[in-house]
């Protein structure tokens, strides 16, 4: 760590020369007691605290107020030393997450108190250089984003294999330590994302704060670049937002593709883990990303910015300009294009490889639970719920947001899921290809009919890989049910050529919805008549959790096209649906008599009857849709 920059330079030619007057010894052991020198400052209380109400100062009852009340203060005097980033590299090095580390090729496990501490200096990091952002160099700010970035992603070394031919586990951090590394990342990308100046160049300060000049920043750059994390991939230029998309979308491609060069037995089945949880991370940078610009993740007084900055990264991260007066948008440009372009990308990877596994497996499934080895990989499942979940957030977005009357400053968004100002969703032209598509639709109800068998459904047995593996099909069944519920929250608009092709996507949507309603309805009569001792709550929660979702679904298919567009299907879609309504809510009410019957008209002691209360809600909300239907009273309808 003490040998001169340009020696360490030849490591890594990726790596922009430092200036020359700068080509300089640096402080020798710039890392060594950094840790310490941190604990120590976190554990004292500082100048002029005073201990809140009912806190006991700094002993056992005080000491989180202490470490709150030492971090806040650190932060806002900005962190001089940079004792945060020196910790943070310290630690990973000694642990051989980055660097040589030891003399092991594999990283060591943290304790709990350096997971606390890694995460506080990741969020110590991030706050710093937002709040002083003009006061750190150009190259360190990028550097910084991504170091970050490869930490989180856990891509810090080659990949080359250890002395045993095994996959080193060594790039697997805790994962609220590598997501508070992913929402650094992602913040950073979202400060840069508007500057006019390049990545390597002087960067015009707009408030008078100037750059500082000392040893540490350029010394800290190199020290990430070449000696730590020599094969992080480094972004920059003026197409850098364009290289991070690429370098997104090939992780996330990874795990599907067909391996090309023979490896051992071994080897396999550990680079394919290594390739899953890298493209699982991505998806999840991507969602961070997304939220960012979205306004769900970020506050202005998180970034220390006017409201006028987040309204205007979120113009031009959704059209690629930043002239509000543009009416047409660049797809070139536009970061949520290319996140819509990854996240479709990756869904259809995913889709194609569970579709291809259930049918190589032929129904050899011993236990009859639909798919093959697919279904029973913990990390393909795992990858799968990020990426249906990266492509829900993509669809949340609130388009036209980045307007004056959009308010970021509360760190919330109609974009995000959950909180969205309106229910329906208003996709541009541009995106139409990628929704309006038969296929699309069609491949994703099939994906769904083989994750929800054996996991949420009540086929459960004792061949489909226990209940982590479960939990997780479960999860991705609820996350492919989220994500036909926002395609079925399309309204009308643009995306559709004319009301045909918009009455042909309503059809394909609630036949496709109905067919695993009615399945659930004949399961639930078989499971009626057995009994599993041990696994009954397992299989209501994941039951009780489809049907809602799937009534759901069909209240807003019912609110979104209306009788005039439903009653015009082709039948029998439009009666069926009425009989799986009635069907449904006469199922749902009779199960809650019957337990309350059995409970002895006790009602608190009833266990199911929250979630069936929630389905019947849906379907009264389907039925009122129905019966206030303008259309409908209005004697517009012939029939």
């Amino acid at each position: 760590s003490t040998k001169p920059p340009r020696e360490r330079e030849r490591r890594n030619p990726n790596t922009p020369p430092l200036p020359r007057a700068h080509h300089r010894r640096p402080p020798p052991r710039i890392m060594e007691g950094s840790t310490e020198e941190l604990r120590r400052i976190l554990s004292s209380p500082p100048p002029n605290w005073h201990p809140p109400p009912g806190c006991g100062g700094v002993g056992a009852d005080g000491g989180v107020a202490v470490l709150h009340a030492s971090l806040e203060h650190l932060r806002s005097v900005g962190d001089e030393r940079y004792l945060f980033l020196r910790a943070l590299l310290e630690t990973l090095n000694a642990r051989g997450f980055v660097g040589n580390g030891s003399n092991d090729a594999s990283a060591t496990p943290l304790s709990g108190e350096e997971e606390q501490l890694l995460f506080h200096c990741a969020t110590g990091v991030r706050h710093v250089v937002l709040f002083r952002w003009e006061s750190f160099r150009p190259s360190l700010r990028c550097c910084l984003r991504d170091f970050f970035l490869a930490v989180g992603l856990g891509l810090t070394d080659d990949g080359a294999a250890s002395t045993n031919g095994n996959v080193a586990p060594r790039n697997r951090l805790p994962r609220t330590v590598a997501m508070a590394c992913l929402s650094c990342a992602s913040s950073f990308w979202k400060r840069g994302w508007t500057s006019s100046h390049a990545s390597y160049g002087n960067d015009p300060s707009s408030n008078g704060v100037q750059v500082k000049d000392d040893d540490q920043q350029y010394y800290l750059e190199s020290l990430v670049s070449n000696q730590l994390t020599p094969n992080m991939r480094r972004l920059r230029g003026a197409e850098e937002a364009q290289e991070l998309f690429a370098h997104l979308n090939s992780l996330l491609a990874s795990p599907f593709e067909r391996q090309q060069q023979p490896t051992t037995a071994t080897q396999q089945p550990q680079q394919q883990q290594r390739k899953q949880y890298a493209a699982a991370m991505s998806a999840s940078f991507l969602s961070l990303l997304v939220g960012e610009f979205s306004g769900g993740n970020s506050s202005s007084a998180r970034y220390n910015l006017p409201l006028e900055f987040h309204r205007m990264s979120h113009r031009v991260f959704e059209s690629g300009s930043d002239d509000d007066r543009s009416v047409a948008a660049d797809p070139r440009r536009s970061g949520l294009d290319a996140a819509l372009g990854s996240s479709m990308a990756a869904l259809s990877s995913l889709v194609g490889h569970v579709l291809d596994d259930a049918a190589s497996s032929d129904g050899s499934d011993a236990g009859g639970g639909g798919g093959g080895g697919a279904m029973r990989n913990e990390s393909l499942l795992e990858l799968g719920s990020r990426i249906v979940d990266v492509t829900c957030d993509v669809l949340s977005w609130e388009f036209g947001a980045g307007s004056s009357r959009w308010d970021f400053s509360g760190g919330s968004s109609g974009g995000r899921r959950g909180s969205g100002t309106s229910v329906l969703l208003r996709p541009p032209q541009r995106w139409r290809e990628s929704l309006i598509n038969p296929e699309f639709l069609g491949a994703i109800f099939r994906t769904y009919s083989v994750v929800r068998v054996g996991g949420g459904s009540h086929q459960i047995n004792g061949h489909d890989g226990g209940v982590v593996v479960r939990e997780k099909r479960a999860r991705l069944a609820h996350s492919l049910r989220q994500l036909l519920l926002q395609l079925s929250s399309v309204a009308a608009g643009p995306i559709f050529a004319d009301d045909n092709e918009r009455g042909a996507y309503a059809g394909f949507l609630l036949d496709g919805c109905l067919n695993e309603m009615e399945s659930i309805l004949n399961e639930e009569q078989q499971r009626q008549q057995r009994q599993h001792h041990g696994n009954d709550s397992i299989v209501s929660d994941h039951a009780s959790a489809e049907v809602v979702d799937l009534v759901t679904i069909l209240s807003r298919l019912t609110t979104n096209f209306k009788i005039k567009t439903l009653s015009r299907l082709p039948q029998p879609s439009f009666p069926r649906y009425l009989t799986a309504l009635a069907a449904t809510g006469k199922w749902l009410l009779e199960s809650n008599l019957a337990e309350c019957r059995k409970v002895g008209g006790d009602v608190e002691c009833m266990e199911n009857s929250d979630w069936r209360n929630d389905a019947v809600g849906q379907i009264l909300q389907c039925s009122d849709a129905m019966a206030g239907d303008y259309w409908l009273l209005s004697g517009a309808s012939s029939n």
